[in-house]
């Protein structure tokens, strides 16, 4: 319904009024299936003795990355079931893929390291605009960066002289 009224509010041109109830519905919602996910698991644990959620496993698709598959029931057996089969064949591996696995794994380090880097620039130019900031702080709120190495090089210092 609120997104409903968001939406004809967009169309006319209109503020939408309290935006943040969306948030909040989003929230209750999400704490309501959390609740009824661990009651449901107690009652099947209690009265059938395993678990309530889909069981599952890890596999590897056809480019060699590893994901969580869970199952489900199927109205055809698999090994009947030809559209399946070719949409879920999994630890099977057509052609080269190292190279494609050498470029994923690169493109993953490259993420990560421009994460650091953007951590680490963003530490320094608090410390330029701040030099006398709680250190303990940002050591917890970026538990990545070395504040002690930071600290000598040469664009923290800002303008003036220590």
């Amino acid at each position: 319904m609120l997104l409903t009224m968001e939406h004809e509010c967009k169309a006319q041109f209109e503020l939408f009024p309290n935006p943040e109830r969306i948030d909040k519905v989003e929230e209750s919602m999400n704490n309501l299936e959390t609740v009824v996910r661990e009651r449901n698991e107690a009652y099947y644990k209690l009265e059938v003795g395993e678990s309530a959620e889909r069981p599952g496993q890890l596999v590897t698709n056809l480019l060699g990355l590893n994901f969580f598959y869970r199952k489900f029931e199927h109205l055809i057996p698999k090994f009947l079931n030809k559209q399946w089969r070719d949409k879920h064949t999994f630890n099977v591996v057509n052609g080269n893929i190292e190279k494609f696995q050498r470029l994923y794994r690169e493109k993953l380090h490259n993420a990560n390291r421009k994460s650091r880097n953007r951590d680490r620039n963003h530490v320094m130019h608090l410390m330029k605009r701040y030099p006398n900031m709680d250190m303990e702080a940002v050591k917890q709120q970026y538990p990545s960066v070395d504040i002690e190495k930071i600290k000598s090089y040469h664009k923290v210092r800002g303008h003036y002289v220590p």
